[in-house]
């Protein structure tokens, strides 16, 4: 067998045949190359290939997205990368789906849009390369956005429309895998926004709302929607569904609108239970608001005698009881509450004969 050697290029004889096949070895190389990283460009590869194979919901979002006609690679790729980027880019996506293929990684990857939210990996000029004058914005009806204020403040296009290419409503996802939150809505906005200024940009109803426009949304004209507080249609059951705590705030500042609404901050802040706070001290009434309506409890019962008069009814009014309790158990139990004095107040005027 032959070895090889550079000696057929000192040799002037044999010089011309090894420069000859070198030329086909390393041409047939580059074509080997060319057609294989082509070939693990195309939408096919990506959808069929192994990386993807993990990630079923990324593939099936895309394709119901409005971007399902364009190369996965216009977005995930670097605008205009030059040829030693491009197979940085192609090495490191292929070590990725080894080790994901290896480690038994299940679907999302991404589950927290990560990738959307890095102005590194998803800089604006992904999306200018093609959303350019020549091509016009059309925002939702009703809508009023302005994007070059939001790129002067270094707000990329994906850190909103981070769904863009990955549309999953009305996708059937993998058991288990939660759906990616969708910052198109109006909570997303609120993650910069807010009505009390706290935040990097405020949340003024026409910052992004045309002249009228409706903005209270249909829930809100539910009967009983404010005077309901157990069932679904009542508005205390929609704000504490509201895990994140925007729901009501995108719209309402809570000490301006709910608190002077209800007395007292709502929902209770950690500690509420224990001292009630200086309106609920105050006024019991207050309380009434919201927690005598309830099913457990019966409509307009005093709810405070579930706690603080356990000895009673507490579905009925606690006065007209206590005077049997008081005969069996003595004032000692009405004194750890009330002062001395408290009862003298009724008693002494003779409101408290019969």
């Amino acid at each position: 067998m032959p070895r090889l050697s550079l000696s057929g290029f000192r040799d002037p004889v044999r010089r011309p045949l090894f420069i000859v096949w070198t030329g086909v070895a390393v041409l047939s190389l580059l074509a080997v190359i060319v057609v294989a990283v082509g070939a693990t460009s195309t939408r096919a590869f990506c959808a069929a290939g192994m990386c993807h194979t993990l990630q079923a919901d990324a593939l099936s979002s895309y394709e119901n997205s409005s971007h399902s006609e364009i190369s996965c690679l216009a977005c995930h790729m670097p605008v205009n990368a030059d040829p030693v980027t491009f197979l940085i880019h192609k090495a490191e996506a292929g070590v990725s789906g080894l080790i994901g293929v290896a480690s038994g990684a299940k679907p999302p990857i991404n589950a927290e849009s990560e990738l959307a939210m890095d102005p590194r990996q998803m800089p604006e000029r992904q999306c200018t390369q093609c959303h350019t004058a020549n091509r016009k914005l059309t925002p939702s009806r009703g809508i009023v956005i302005d994007h070059a204020v939001h790129s002067r403040n270094k707000i990329t296009c994906t850190q909103c429309h981070n769904r863009i290419g990955h549309d999953e409503n009305g996708v059937t996802l993998t058991k288990g895998v939660a759906r990616h939150a969708d910052f198109m809505k109006m909570q997303g906005c609120f993650r910069c926004h807010d009505m009390e200024g706290k935040k990097r940009a405020l949340g003024d109803c026409q910052l992004c709302h045309p002249i009228g426009f409706k903005l209270k949304p249909a829930n809100h004209d539910l009967p009983g929607f404010y005077t309901h507080y157990g069932d679904s249609t009542g508005h205390a059951k929609l704000a504490l569904a509201d895990k994140t705590g925007t729901y009501c705030s995108m719209c309402h500042v809570r000490v301006r609108f709910c608190d002077r609404c209800h007395g007292v901050q709502v929902p209770h802040p950690k500690g509420f239970v224990e001292t009630h706070g200086p309106a609920g001290k105050k006024s019991p009434a207050v309380c009434a608001n919201c927690h005598a309506k309830g099913v457990a409890v019966a409509r307009n019962a005093e709810f405070c005698n579930a706690c603080h008069h356990k000895q009673g009814d507490p579905t009925k009014p606690w006065l007209p009881q206590h005077p049997a309790v008081v005969v069996a158990q003595g004032t000692y139990g009405c004194f750890k509450c009330h002062p001395v004095t408290y009862c003298a107040h009724c008693h002494v005027r003779g409101l408290g004969k019969k």
